[in-house]
């Protein structure tokens, strides 16, 4: 994961005044969607719900600073709907060129994520009037050109020259911004095409980058030329942001090796266009030497990293950093398991494709139907796991892995993994146990059967170990003092770890604090940290990091630390209704002022049952002047089968007995909670009870009441 630093901003001391107003906004795009490095320059950030508000305006990665530009209301407007918000984006000279999460702070919270891409060139704004090749807008290259699909049947013109022999890349970005955006449901599929001055067809690209184009073009002759942007489909849309990037640099798509030992000189091919001239114009790859220090302080795992060229830095590449040994791909035939374990059949035992155990592997499927074995030793049980690092770094690799005995016979095979929420074109067998002791082989291949000179690969193999994995819903935190905030925490235990995670918080600003609390060793029940503000906390803002630790017996009865830190994920709106999740790079937490909720008064935190039995929580909302809507009281956060179940394994909330929903102004509510007959015996276990205000199918704003636990005696 690459490091992140988050521009935060401090607010001043606490209003007083009050917001009826329960939504957070919800950012759907920005315009332009780009911003040049080393300059200052002003955006239009579009949402749903307004952002009259704004206060504060948050980017992670760092060198990228935003200011809000105060919006135009008028003096009398108590409630002013302002769902275009202008700021001032700044970007440091040496800033990472690549895509930003912002968000904009106001006074009903934080937002939602949105999408902003920082590059090296000047940005230029689409105009009006582009829609035809006789209105087509002039551009000067190298720029960024910033647009917007904003209609059915919408297409866009610009216009530029280029040089006999000149050679330009187009990287378009549109699709892979909407990813995060919560309430685009209908993404873009755009479609580049260029053409001459009489407007034929000279290079197109559609489908690189996940559904966004990129095209490599050499202009044989001197000329004006057209661009072309529009979706595929002819569909429109008033938030299909693109930004397109044309310039003559060397573009840097992946690396061969892929996997670079931390802290050593590291001599690699860079892959990709306009690397190195030559007589004819541009090689595909450039050899060159990875400076130690380059990757000395980096941490182990997949960095975006710029690649030292003769004249300046490359374009920040994905490559996997590792301290384990590294294997590389032995040039002799490894496309048979059985020559490579040595088949007496065979001619061939290709002895430089063994592999000790823990490594990485770096390979390439050179061409199409190309096949590379790795043979290992392991003893009966042996749990190992094999992991491919492809498609994640930008190679063009769809890959498929499976291990084979010495007789030929499959005994594991994976085709794409799972991360979390989210899928990936890389595979993984985990935890894969070997049946006797012998030789074995690890076989890669193109799902497709193809191959080519981006075709490359890392294989990190490694022992099985106990591990688990946290994801934090959702990305952001609201809270204000007097009424509490609320995170819930999912566990994914892997490799035989079954015990409790107990979890923790880091970063948080003064004034306030966190309940955190544990998941039970139980894969039914998750965890939640609740978080209160004193009345000196003010107007605070701040990213947090959400840990889990955990100890775990192995089976010589040695005690090991477990440790991990959860990816906060946003959640986002399924066409015709549902919700999903995307990860996104931070979760943030903000102290704003009273809301439509102003407090949440228990009758008691902490419940003791005995197994069979039933008590009641009573619930008193202090609710904002003329706030009337709806509310709903919640423990297990079930709507859609959203996170979370903090209860105790038997304990359940009786609807029948419980009052949830509170209309028409009510103020008064129940949760009544009843142990089964075989619930287990559980001390303190910490659960979240929230008060929910729906903003749509799909979204509430929720507000937590004071930390409540729950006690199962024994019988």
């Amino acid at each position: 994961m690459r490091r992140l630093i988050l521009a935060v901003s401090l607010i001043a001391a606490c209003a007083q005044t009050a917001f009826a107003q329960t939504a957070f906004p919800m950012l759907m795009s920005l315009k332009p969607v780009a911003v040049q490095v080393g300059t200052t320059s002003e955006i239009t950030v579009n949402s749903r719900y307004s952002m009259h508000s704004a206060e504060s305006v948050l980017v992670t990665g760092g060198g990228v600073l935003g200011e809000v530009v105060p919006p135009d209301v008028k003096k009398d407007d108590k409630s002013p709907n302002v769902v275009a918000l202008k700021i001032k984006i700044s970007v440091a000279a040496d800033a990472l060129p690549g895509v930003r999460d912002l968000r904009v702070v106001t006074a009903q919270g934080v937002s939602t994520v949105a999408q902003l891409v920082v590059v090296e060139d000047p940005v230029v704004v689409e105009q009006a009037k582009n829609d035809s090749v006789a209105e087509a807008q002039v551009i000067t290259l190298p720029a960024t050109v910033c647009g917007c699909i904003e209609k059915a049947e919408d297409v866009d013109f610009f216009k530029f020259k280029a040089e006999a022999g000149q050679s330009f890349v187009f990287h378009v970005r549109s699709q892979r911004l909407q990813d995060r955006i919560h309430d685009l449901q209908a993404h873009s599929d755009p479609i580049l095409t260029i053409r001459n001055a009489q407007g034929s067809t000279i290079a197109a690209a559609d489908n690189v980058f996940h559904g966004d184009p990129f095209l490599c073009h050499r202009f044989e002759q001197a000329g004006e030329y057209l661009l072309e942007m529009r979706d595929v489909r002819y569909n429109g849309n008033q938030y299909w942001e693109y930004a397109v990037e044309i310039h003559s640099r060397p573009f840097v798509r992946s690396v061969f090796p892929l996997a670079i030992a931390a802290g050593k000189e590291t001599k690699l091919t860079a892959i990709g266009s306009q690397l190195a001239a030559s007589g004819a114009g541009f090689q595909p790859a450039l050899e060159l030497t990875l400076p130690a220090g380059l990757v000395e302080n980096v941490p182990h795992g997949i960095n975006r990293l710029r690649l030292p060229f003769a004249d300046r830095p490359s374009n920040p590449v994905a490559t996997y950093v590792t301290a384990l040994p590294i294997v590389m791909e032995s040039a002799d035939d490894n496309n048979d398991a059985a020559k490579s374990l040595g088949d007496p059949k065979s001619e061939i035992s290709n002895l430089k494709s063994q592999i000790s155990i823990p490594c990485v592997v770096n390979g390439r499927i050179e061409a199409p139907g190309d096949v590379d074995c790795f043979v290992f030793e392991a003893k009966k049980d042996d749990k190992l796991s094999f992991e491919v690092k492809a498609r994640r770094l930008q190679s063009e690799l769809d890959s498929t892995i499976r291990i084979v005995n010495d007789k030929g016979a499959t005994l594991a095979e994976n085709d794409d993994l799972r991360l979390g929420k989210r899928g990936s074109q890389d595979s993984w067998i985990e935890t894969w146990t070997a049946p006797a002791d012998g030789k074995y082989v690890v076989e890669i291949r193109d799902m497709h059967l193809r191959g080519g000179e981006n075709f490359v690969y890392a294989i990190e193999v490694i022992p099985a170990r106990p591990y688990f994995n946290l994801y934090a819903d959702t990305d952001k935190t609201n809270l204000s003092p007097g009424v509490n905030g609320v995170m819930w925490v999912k566990v994914e235990r892997k490799n035989g770890f079954t015990g409790a995670v107990q979890l923790h918080v880091d970063g948080l600003p003064a004034g306030i604090t966190a309940e955190c609390g544990r998941i039970l060793p139980d894969k039914s029940v998750d965890g939640c940290v609740v978080f209160k503000a004193t009345p000196e906390a003010g107007r605070a803002v701040a990213p947090l990091v959400i840990r889990g630790t955990a100890v775990h017996a192995q089976a010589d009865g040695q005690m090991i630390e477990l440790a991990a830190t959860a990816v906060p994920y946003q959640e986002t709106y399924n066409p015709g209704g549902g919700r999903n999740h995307w990860p996104v790079d931070q979760h943030v937490l903000a102290v704003i002022p009273p809301h439509d909720i102003r407090g949440i008064k228990l009758s008691t935190t902490a419940i003791s049952l005995k197994p069979g039995e039933s008590k009641t929580i009573d619930v008193t909302i202090d609710r904002a002047p003329d706030f009337k809507a709806n509310i709903s009281l919640d423990v297990t956060m079930t709507h859609l089968a959203l996170f979370a179940d903090t209860l105790p394994p038997g304990v359940t909330v009786d609807g029948n007995k419980s009052k949830t929903l509170l209309s028409n102004g009510a103020t008064q509510g129940t949760i009544t909670l009843t142990a089964a007959k075989t619930a287990e015996p559980i001390e303190r276990q910490l659960i979240g009870l929230t008060a929910n205000i729906s903003l749509n199918f799909v979204v509430k704003t929720t507000f937590a009441a004071e930390p409540v636990f729950v006690t199962v005696e024994k019988p």
